[in-house]
């Protein structure tokens, strides 16, 4: 039999990255639903909380790139990061243009946010003092 002391609680133990990864996947899907509702003439309202969602999936995810060990000082490794941000940004903005389905639209807002928070976390990891 397992400790029931320690099923009850949390064991202390750090979730791993995988399950950290779905968590936020699924919160982003969520979120995604919800902004769909903009199409709608009657659950319009729930829109603003899927947009919130997506911005925090964004930033998080954003900053989850950009800031992970190791190499997180160095440039090269930095500005590689960065274009692979700004190749998927760009991908999120052209395709629901490309497909043209209005169901992908918000699509461009989230490439477009992840487009400049990429940016300012990259410059300010390099106003960051050096140690």
């Amino acid at each position: 039999m397992s400790n029931p002391s320690a099923a009850a609680g949390r064991t202390g133990k750090r979730r791993s990255a995988a399950r950290a990864a779905v968590i936020w996947g699924v919160t982003g899907l969520v979120s995604y639903g919800l902004t769909l509702t903009l199409i709608s003439d009657t659950f319009f309202w729930f829109a603003i909380p899927g947009v919130l969602g997506l911005l925090t999936v964004v930033i998080i995810a954003t900053h989850a790139v950009l800031n992970r060990s190791p190499g997180n000082d160095d440039l090269r490794v930095l500005m590689k990061r960065y274009a692979a941000i700004v190749l998927v940004s760009a991908v999120l903005v052209a395709v629901p243009l490309v497909v043209d389905v209005r169901y992908a639209y918000p699509l461009m807002g989230v490439g477009m946010m992840a487009f400049l928070v990429a940016g300012k976390t990259l410059v300010e990891q390099r106003r960051r003092p050096q140690a």
